[in-house]
């Protein structure tokens, strides 16, 4: 501990100062606070609080770093979303245009087989229309900093993570109702796989090869705008 008179470091059981003999026992619990002549605001200091009393700790080979040019820690494995890739309202084209003839099988099955058997029948039967309705709002696609992700599925869920740097090609492929309604599949190709991953009815296609095939680009960019909007 140290004499809150003089600064000077005194034994923890001592009444006095040897050195300029305060009496330091009206003042035990001041005795450990740090002396103006041993700490500032710029010292390198690390603080531990027990109960009543603070010990500080100096080390003398660390430097002093000013509050101001301290920055928080940056994770760089944390991804942030740049772009999602949105579902194009022609995945419920056929759905829709066939929904007629498989709601009157439907009721062709649960009238004519009034069972729990022909019930089970004619959900079988709606199954063509309604999986596609399912899966237009559970499939999800995002492009992050780092990756692609796909989630796509609606009973057997399959999410697919492909870094920038394994994607070996980056395809469209495009009808010519897809062309006019600006609709497309996006086929993508891993490094070292024969397998394709192919995420169906994308909206705005051709935006999406272009950042697959520069990435790094797009997230320049991205991060411009996001600071010019801050900055406004």
């Amino acid at each position: 501990m140290f004499c809150p008179n003089c600064g000077k470091k005194v034994n923890d059981g001592d009444n006095f100062c040897k050195f300029c003999g305060y009496d330091l026992r009206d003042d035990r619990v001041d005795i450990y606070r740090e002396p103006a002549a041993v700490y500032n605001e710029n010292t390198p200091v690390e603080r531990q609080i027990f109960g009543d009393f603070r010990e500080v700790n100096i080390n003398t080979e660390a430097e002093s770093v000013p509050k101001k040019d301290v920055l928080p820690p940056v994770n760089e494995d944390e991804e942030i979303v740049v772009y999602e890739i949105k579902k194009h309202y022609m995945a419920l084209f056929w759905p829709c245009v066939f929904s007629p003839i498989f709601i009157a099988y439907f009721w062709i099955f649960y009238v004519n087989i009034p069972s729990l058997l022909g019930f089970i029948i004619a959900l079988i039967v709606l199954l063509p229309i309604v999986y596609p309705v399912l899966r237009y709002f559970s499939d999800r696609s995002v492009i992050t900093t780092q990756s692609l992700h796909i989630r796509q599925g609606v009973f057997n869920v399959e999410d697919i993570c492909v870094p920038f740097g394994k994607i070996h090609l980056v395809r469209i492929r495009r009808s010519f109702l897809g062309r006019f309604a600006n609709y497309g599949h996006l086929i993508i190709e891993k490094e070292n796989s024969d397998k394709e991953i192919v995420y169906r009815y994308i909206q705005e296609p051709e935006d999406v090869e272009f950042i697959l095939r520069n990435p790094k680009a797009y997230i320049e960019e991205y991060f411009k705008q996001d600071d010019a909007i801050q900055a406004d």
